[in-house]
């Protein structure tokens, strides 16, 4: 029995807060959210309930205004008036800082596999961050829970949905409560998160012969709703558009390129919220950044790859895609994972601006083999020929290149019109001694 307290988004003057009981039967009338500064707020009921065989969860998400900007708070759950829970709240700067003063920060991770991660290691090696590296915002995009791991579900796969609403909810729980590990992270700020595949299944929602249950086609349905269901409540509920965060000098659009995706090519995630990131990439009036669960920079799928791991290029929305980024009037800076190494590639458009893709991944790898290799993005973008748009050199930073499990921040400080852009990578294994930058990479962005 225990209860949680996440930090969910934030803006320069609200903060959401995620609130949990784990095999609780409380009224939530009993339970208040408060914060160092006064603020409390009463819990009124249950938004998600959920269960899975003997566990019991039951969620409510809350929203603090009236916050001042980048500031930090604890803040408890209570029950009864005694602590349950605690977490640091934060949230954005209304601007981007200057040259002289601590730049905003954003971490940047994704592809946690808790059960590779035994020791803690992403939450020791994040509570030991210098101070001029914490960041004001995690952005944690996809693969969170590996729901079809680990391997023994291809021998005994789940052949019931009580079965299978017990593994599923039980990974969310094996994670969200590691501490000292993930938790330790999620509880210390900010968080924003998108999916990927194994949020639900490896190449979700495909079938796939790595999740076998999936293969059956009223199991794959089932398995879907459960996973999606577990996704709204744990991670992002349903908000009907992508989620932006704003601040004078720089927008954050979180994307999702999974919840919406089609079994067949047609597309990754809904028309509506295409054309929201549409209407938020030509209405910039200053540098972007565009949340993904799976690179930009990418080839097609081969032959092998379509049954295993499709990509965005593999679907013909993606042309679509390129359209709503091609004019944006300023740089957009694409963060992502996925793939399981560190990366930076850049390509100038034809109207002079810049897409600049930032790949961490993994948090913790979930298998060594088959092996894992750094690979440099295409020579082009798009790496294949499309219909009204015209191919552009990719450069990929040779300096920037890290195989190993990591998470990456991304320091935004502004001078004049233009914003300096400072990306690290930070190992996650580091025997319990404070974490030095793998890679560095800086940029003047506009």
């Amino acid at each position: 029995m225990s209860y949680l307290l996440v930090p969910g988004p934030a803006t320069a003057r609200t903060a959401v807060l995620w609130a949990a009981a784990i095999d609780e039967s409380d009224d939530p009338g009993r339970l208040e959210v408060v914060a160092s500064s006064g603020q409390r707020q009463r819990l009124t009921g249950w938004q998600h309930e959920l269960e899975g065989g003997k566990r019991r969860v039951k969620i409510q998400r809350i929203e603090l205004s009236g916050l001042a900007p980048r500031s930090r708070q604890p803040v408890e759950l209570r029950r009864g008036g005694q602590t349950v829970a605690r977490a640091m709240m934060g949230t954005l700067p209304e601007r981007v800082p200057g040259l002289e003063e601590r730049p905003f920060t954003i971490l940047l991770g994704s592809c946690f596999a808790q059960k590779k991660d035994g020791g803690g290691n992403v939450g020791r090696t994040y509570a030991l961050l210098p101070s001029g590296a914490r960041p004001d915002l995690k952005v944690l995009c996809g693969d969170q829970v590996y729901l079809d791991a680990p391997s023994f579900w291809t021998i005994f796969p789940a052949v019931s949905v009580g079965e299978l609403r017990r593994r599923l909810l039980e990974s969310y729980l094996a994670a969200w409560t590691q501490e000292p590990g993930f938790h330790t992270l999620l509880a210390d700020g900010p968080n924003a998160f998108t999916a990927d595949d194994h949020d639900f299944w490896n190449n979700a929602p495909k079938g796939s012969v790595t999740a076998p249950a999936t293969m059956i086609p009223d199991l794959r349905r089932r398995w879907l709703e459960e996973a999606t269901s577990l996704y709204r409540a744990f991670q992002r509920p349903a908000t009907g558009k992508p989620m932006v965060l704003d601040m004078d000098g720089l927008s954050i659009c979180v994307g999702d390129v999974r919840v919406d995706r089609t079994e067949s090519d047609e597309r990754f995630m809904s028309v509506a919220d295409l054309a929201e990131i549409r209407r938020w990439a030509l209405g910039l009036k200053s540098p972007g950044c565009l949340v993904l669960g799976q690179v930009l920079f990418s080839e097609p799928a081969g032959r092998f790859s379509k049954h295993m791991d499709l990509g965005l290029p593999d679907f013909r929305q993606y042309a679509e895609l390129l359209d709503a980024l091609r004019n944006a009037p300023h740089a957009i800076v694409i963060l992502t994972g996925d793939v399981h190494f560190g990366r930076i590639a850049v390509c100038q458009l034809l109207n002079g601006q810049e897409i600049i893709e930032v790949v961490a991944s993994p948090l913790a790898l979930v298998a060594s083999f088959p092996r894992n290799e750094w690979r440099s993005a295409p020579a082009l973008y798009p790496a294949h020929a499309a219909a009204r748009f015209v191919q552009r050199p990719i450069a990929t930073d040779s300096g920037y290149q890290f195989n190993g499990n990591h998470f990456a921040t991304i320091g935004f400080s502004r001078a004049g019109g233009r914003v300096r852009m400072k990306v690290q990578a930070w190992p996650t294994e580091n025997r319990g001694k404070p974490p030095v930058p793998a890679r560095t990479y800086e940029r003047w962005i506009s």
